[in-house]
Order: C-alpha cells, then sequence, then structure tokens
C-alpha cells in the first residue's frame, strides 16, 4: 500500500499551506492548490449549488475527486473580532489545530466529520482559512430535530463523551451538532476554536458548556426542548 493511501499530505510555500485526506492524495495534482485552491473551492461550490449551513458564514457543499461530498467552510472570527477582522487570521495556525484535533478526536470515537481538506492562503499580510470536511449526509441540527426526543439524547451522550475526553469547545450548541435518524447518530461539527485541555471538564467547566449549549434554545426558539432538565442533571 502507498504512503499516500494511508497518510495525509501536507504543501507548503511562504503564502501558502494545504492538507489533503490520504484517500484523495493521489487523486490529482495536489500542489497547485497552494496557488489556485481558492478558485477551485469557488467553482466546485458553485457547480455544486447547495448552501448546507449558515451561522458567521455559510456553509456550502463541494465535489472531491468527482465522488466525494464534501462542505467547505471559511473560518471567521466571532464576537467583538468578527467584525474587525471578519475571516483574516495572523497565520494557518488555527486551521492547523483544528485539522489535528478532529483527526484525534475520531481517533478517540467521537463522531465528528472526517476533514478531506485544509487551506490556507495568505493575502497581504493576514490569513484566509479554508476547510472542507465530510458531509454527513441526510442529517439535520440537533436544533431543527428539537421535537424528537431521541436527538436530545443522543446529543447529551455525546457532549458528555467530549466533556470527559477534556474537549473545550465554545461553540458547542444544537446547532454545530448533526442528528441522523437513520441510525439514531449524533455527530459534532465545527471545532475552530475548540482544544483539548490536559484532563476531564471539571463541574464548572461542564455547567458553562451546558449553559450554552440550551442558551442557544432560548434565544432561537424562545423555549428550552421538553427533556432539558433531565439532561441538563445528568451531564453535571
Amino acid at each position: 500500500m502507498s504512503e499516500s493511501a494511508t497518510t495525509p499530505r501536507t504543501w507548503s510555500e511562504p503564502h501558502a499551506w494545504l492538507w489533503v485526506a490520504p484517500e484523495l492524495a493521489a487523486s490529482q495534482d495536489w500542489k497547485v492548490w497552494l496557488a489556485d485552491g481558492e478558485l477551485e473551492l469557488e467553482k466546485l461550490a458553485d457547480a455544486a449549488h447547495r448552501v448546507l449551513g449558515e451561522g458567521r458564514g455559510a456553509a456550502r457543499a463541494v465535489t472531491l475527486d468527482h465522488q466525494t461530498h464534501g462542505v467547505w467552510r471559511i473560518n471567521r472570527h466571532g464576537g467583538l473580532l468578527g467584525g474587525l477582522q471578519g475571516d483574516r487570521y495572523a497565520s494557518p495556525d488555527r486551521l492547523q489545530q483544528e485539522v489535528e484535533l478532529a483527526e484525534s478526536l475520531r481517533e478517540e470515537g467521537v463522531r465528528t466529520p472526517r476533514v478531506l481538506l485544509a487551506l490556507a492562503r495568505k493575502h497581504g499580510k493576514k490569513w484566509r482559512q479554508h476547510l472542507v470536511t465530510e458531509e454527513v449526509q441526510n442529517a439535520q441540527t440537533v436544533f431543527d430535530a428539537r421535537e424528537n426526543p431521541a436527538a436530545l439524547q443522543a446529543a447529551g451522550v455525546l457532549m458528555d463523551q467530549v466533556f470527559q475526553l477534556g474537549l473545550w469547545a465554545t461553540d458547542l450548541h444544537p446547532g454545530n451538532l448533526l442528528w441522523r435518524e437513520s441510525d439514531q447518530t449524533c455527530w459534532l461539527i465545527d471545532l475552530a476554536g475548540a482544544k483539548r485541555l490536559p484532563k476531564a471538564l471539571d463541574a464548572s467547566q461542564r455547567a458553562a458548556r451546558i449553559d450554552r449549549f440550551f442558551r442557544f434554545y432560548r434565544k432561537h426558539a424562545g423555549e428550552e426542548p421538553q427533556g432539558a432538565d433531565a439532561l441538563r442533571e445528568s451531564l453535571r
């Protein structure tokens, strides 16, 4: 078995950095994406013509290698920095950390989409960061499935799992969890800015993440879903 079939490939130059998943690495000359990758992603997204998510920036469908369905997102700052810096970063570091985190979580058994491609490109003194992850098909957000008690229960199981692994994710909310009813699975998406702590989250850290999770319901639906109190108690 060739190295490209078992390990990801990376390419870099002073103004660009590219990471490609092992199953895609041998499919084409990816090195040209250091210069043309942003344009190629735009072409693929225009061809697919599907918007898959909202938030700070719309996630758009792309098909890599003519058969691998992915979701393309451009990293953007949140909060006050979002209005000041938008999608510009000082370095590729945050994107590289997100790729490494996704890989490590998957190795631990967490359901989070595989990273297919990551590209950072320098514009002037700042960098734009692009991430393509495998599409979780036939799924909806846990927020959109808020009338389904099974979706909330599955979200609780996933949250407890990542809490035990020491994952601190500022955007851990029901809009960033996917529920697939066909196989009763819950998936964690959007790891931008998340990090692994040296040990499991303590009680206060768990409480902060749980409050963030349910605040999303109150803000966007006006109330918490049925079963919220029981789930909150089980996660403490």
